[in-house]
């Protein structure tokens, strides 16, 4: 995000009549009318309360999916206040209504990219009967994410690797977010049951995730290598290391893309 506009949080008059006729909008008949079924269920006293709080919500959800857009098509470090302005069709002024400043911005931005990635390699691998079969639908559904959800995945690789904080420290670092927590997790099953003697399970699971990430971020891998084959030399190679050899049948997340 360039220095001077995603900085430029504050409050003037202008940016406050503004927000404040923005807000006046929202809360016009259209509105009302689209939360009627959800103000119906609430006590009458607590409705305005009710209403606002959708409304922020839904405010928010657009923020970020503008955000991730913007970036997406501009690169973290091109991407301006007012580009993601444009993108949701709304005033800079409200962006920092709702995000005050730029670092609660990108991090929220980043969880929630970063959620949707989870809950998605999530709802694969829990379907897995052994902690084997999980690993192998992990990097499977990692990789068919980064395919089917291409903006998410490159928005969410552009906050990776370029947003830093005011000290130079990647955000990611900074909020405490571990990447490789489930993959751990993962690893350590498999350990528990003899696989991957020796090794230590946070290391594996940098280098698989760096195998991973590497595929989903390099258009010449992809380009040289399709994404079955990768996927099945990956599974491969991981299987060799654990000492143990692929005992299940699977059918792929996705097919080919450029099938």
């Amino acid at each position: 995000m360039t220095p001077e506009e995603n900085i430029g949080f504050g409050n003037n008059p202008e940016s406050e009549n503004e927000i404040k006729r923005e807000i006046e909008r929202e809360t016009g008949q259209n509105l009302q009318q689209t939360f009627q079924q959800n103000l119906q269920s609430a006590e009458k006293p607590g409705r305005r309360k009710v209403q606002n709080s959708i409304i922020s919500d839904l405010r928010k959800e657009q923020i970020l999916e503008a955000a991730a857009v913007a970036v997406n098509d501009s690169g973290y470090m091109n991407t301006s206040l007012s580009k993601i302005a444009k993108q949701a069709n709304i005033s800079t002024a409200l962006i920092s209504y709702y995000f005050p400043t730029k670092r609660e911005l990108t991090d929220t931005l980043l969880r929630t990219l970063l959620k949707k990635q989870e809950d998605y390699i999530h709802e694969k691998v829990v379907n897995a009967q052994t902690p084997l079969e999980m690993l192998y639908i992990y990097i499977r559904s990692y990789l068919s994410y980064s395919t089917m959800q291409p903006q998410e995945n490159n928005a969410l690789t552009e906050i990776i690797l370029n947003a830093r904080d005011e000290n130079g420290k990647p955000y990611y670092k900074a909020t405490g977010l571990e990447e490789t927590e489930l993959l751990e997790k993962i690893l350590t099953a498999i350990q528990s049951k003899g696989g991957f003697v020796g090794m230590d399970a946070k290391s594996l699971a940098v280098i698989i995730l760096g195998a991973v990430k590497e595929y989903s971020i390099n258009e010449s891998a992809s380009e040289k290598i399709d994404y079955e084959t990768y996927c099945n030399e990956l599974i491969e190679t991981v299987s060799k290391l654990s000492g143990f050899s692929k005992k299940y049948t699977y059918e792929p997340i996705i097919n080919d893309p450029r099938n």
